[in-house]
């Protein structure tokens, strides 16, 4: 197959992408990033250099090629391709078997995404030839652009918000199946709205003018309920068995290498395990603080958090307050995605 294999049929492109050119718009940077091929066309290269030259015929774009793939269809994994291409605009192709997409990433739309697909079998007998493969390329192409000039974007994989729900609702059926489709392998690597993690730390409990520390370990499990916003429910044991109920705000800035939330949380004690904190005064009931089971808690919390492939490793700071007593703990481990 010679598709796209010669300076005639790259210089063909380029003319007829040549309508897409906004001749006064400023020129914003794009990587074309290499093509994900799960066919066996082997048309890979070709098909990244065709979709460079494309965008630089088509004027309003200062064009870049990338060698490194995008590992994730997430917010994250975006970001840090964005930086490290020092681009406003990431794109690359999807070519399988039946279908061939052309992906447009936006770095002012970081939980949305463009794509123009177009089916190779679309009911007519013609065989899936060269021919074919160029005049469905050249559809998407068009689809994709149109759809980044109109910002018609769809939201990723796991952008959960109210906004994203009610523009899926009105979606065509067609496109947002095919978008389901295409994602099918992609975003398994997604982080998802539910999760639920394990820490292990220190626990400083002060009541009755007395203080002793113990070691902590717990369970927490939550939910996103809005882009920057979750509920969490949490059990640890150390002295004492408590539970937890809260809410995590997430603080908006740059979220590259760690993220930095903030909550506010309740807490009861459910029962002693164990007192013995080396306290020896005779004249203490306990060996640690005396908290009576029941006792209820409130306090803030800061969470730091360090994103990893459908996981992310948390450090946390929560003060609890109540009944004329309080506790201090500092837990880290690992939350996951499901």
């Amino acid at each position: 197959m010679k598709l796209f294999r010669t300076p005639g049929l790259l210089f063909l492109l380029a003319i007829i992408a040549a309508p897409l050119t906004w001749a006064e718009a400023p020129l914003r940077k794009l990587s074309v990033l290499p093509t994900t091929d799960s066919s066996a066309y082997g048309l890979g290269s070709a098909l990244q250099s065709a979709l460079s030259t494309l965008y630089q015929q088509a004027g309003t774009y200062e064009v870049t090629t990338s060698n490194e793939a995008l590992s994730g269809f997430t917010p994250l994994q975006i970001s840090r391709m964005l930086e490290a291409n020092r681009t406003e605009l990431l794109s690359f192709v999807l070519i399988e078997p039946e279908r061939l997409s052309i992906f447009i990433f936006d770095k002012e739309q970081p939980l949305q995404f463009i794509v123009g697909t177009k089916s190779f079998n679309d009911g007519t007998p013609a065989p899936i030839d060269s021919a074919l493969i160029e005049t469905r390329f050249r559809e998407a192409f068009a689809e994709a652009t149109t759809s980044l000039a109109q910002k018609s974007f769809q939201d990723l994989p796991g952008a959960n918000t109210d906004a994203a729900i009610a523009k899926s609702e009105r979606r065509d059926n067609r496109i947002a199946q095919e978008t389901r489709l295409l994602f099918r392998e992609l975003a398994s690597q997604t982080d998802s709205s539910l999760y639920f993690g394990a820490q292990i730390g220190m626990a400083r409990f002060g009541s009755a003018g007395q203080s002793s520390s113990t070691v902590a370990f717990g369970f927490n499990g939550g939910y996103q309920v809005a882009p920057r916003i979750s509920v969490e429910a949490g059990l640890s044991a150390s002295t004492y068995l408590m539970g937890s109920l809260g809410a995590r705000y997430k603080i908006p800035f740059a979220e590259e290498i760690v993220t930095l939330s903030v909550g506010l949380d309740a807490a009861s004690v459910f029962r002693a395990i164990t007192q013995k904190a080396g306290y020896t005064n005779p004249n203490l009931q306990y060996n640690s603080p005396p908290i009576n089971d029941g006792s209820l808690f409130v306090g803030p919390g800061i969470f730091f958090d360090i994103p990893l492939l459908g996981a992310a490793l948390r450090g946390d700071i929560r003060l609890y307050v109540g009944n004329g007593s309080n506790i201090l703990m500092g837990t880290y481990g690992f939350v996951y995605y499901l």
